[in-house]
């Protein structure tokens, strides 16, 4: 069963209900949450965002949180699961000036776009 996963867009915390999964956001949130090569039964699954959390914050550092997010989102358009996908990263320095704020549109091959944004932390 695929167990829904309810975002607190406010604090970026997540929490698994027994709710079935009626969106494409548990994928989008597994794909960025989990460190790539961390997961035995693919190690490909993941991203590499947490290799940010070192990075100064800079436009290079917010062009390279983009591509990370890309290339661990890749798998949905390869699968069919996804027809579009947009990542834009943002300097986030209106509550903390080491935090970058990436915001994700995924276009599901079955309905609308669906939203989702997530924090970096680095230094």
């Amino acid at each position: 069963m695929d167990f829904k996963i309810e975002i607190d867009n406010t604090t970026g915390l997540a929490a698994m209900t027994f709710d079935k999964a009626d969106t494409i956001m548990n994928n989008v949130w597994l794909s960025l949450t989990v460190q790539r090569g961390s997961f035995f039964a693919n190690p490909g699954f993941g991203s590499r965002l947490h290799l940010l959390k070192r990075a100064k914050l800079t436009a290079a550092t917010a062009r390279l949180a983009e591509d990370y997010c890309r290339e661990a989102l890749q798998w949905m358009l390869d699968s069919g699961k996804a027809t579009a996908i947009s990542v834009t990263a943002e300097r986030d320095r209106t509550q903390n000036i080491n935090r970058l704020k990436l915001l994700v549109e995924v276009t599901p091959a079955s309905g609308e776009p669906v939203e989702f944004s997530a924090f970096v932390t680095v230094v």
